[in-house]
C-alpha cells in the first residue's frame, strides 16, 4: 500500500508534493551553463549548416595548413553534439540527477580535450567547462 506524506510548506499549509532543496548557486550555476551551451550548440550547428563558407574562412585566416570541407563539417557535428550532450547534462542536473553529472562530465572532459588538442585554440573556454565541471562536483552528494 502507498502511504502520502503531506509536509507543511511556510504558510502552514499542507503540500501535496516535497519541494526539491536546491542550493540557490546551483540554480544561478544551471542558469549560466544553459545559457553558455545553448548558444555554443546553436553556433556550431549554424557552422554546420554553412560549413562551405565556414571552410573558406579557416582557411583564409588560419595558414598553418588547409583544411577540407567535410573535416570542417565533421568537426562542427562533433562539438555540435557534444554541447548538446553537455546542456541535456545540466538539465538533468537541475533536477539533481547523478547521470546528468555523469553526462556533463563525459562530454566536457571529451570537448577539453578535443579543445587543446586543436591549434590555435585559446583556453579560455578549456578553462570555463573545466571550473563548471568542478562547479558542479561540488555539489555531487545532493545529487540522487
Amino acid at each position: 500500500m502507498i502511504q502520502l506524506t503531506m509536509e507543511l510548506n511556510s504558510t502552514g499549509i499542507p503540500s501535496p508534493l516535497p519541494q526539491k532543496k536546491r542550493p540557490f548557486f546551483l540554480e544561478v550555476l544551471c542558469i549560466f551553463s544553459w545559457v553558455y551551451f545553448f548558444v555554443f550548440s546553436m553556433l556550431f550547428m549554424a557552422g554546420f549548416l554553412w560549413s562551405g563558407w565556414v571552410t573558406d574562412a579557416i582557411n583564409l585566416y588560419a595558414p598553418v595548413s588547409r583544411y577540407s570541407g567535410l573535416d570542417v563539417k565533421l568537426r562542427l557535428a562533433a562539438y555540435a553534439v557534444l554541447f548538446i550532450l553537455a546542456f541535456s547534462g545540466i538539465i538533468l542536473i537541475w533536477n539533481l540527477k547523478r547521470t546528468g553529472f555523469y553526462l556533463y562530465g563525459v562530454s566536457s572532459i571529451t570537448i577539453a580535450f578535443m579543445q587543446l588538442l586543436l591549434p590555435g585554440v585559446t583556453f579560455s573556454g578549456t578553462i570555463i567547462i573545466i571550473v563548471l565541471l568542478i562547479l558542479f562536483g561540488l555539489y555531487f552528494r545532493r545529487f540522487r
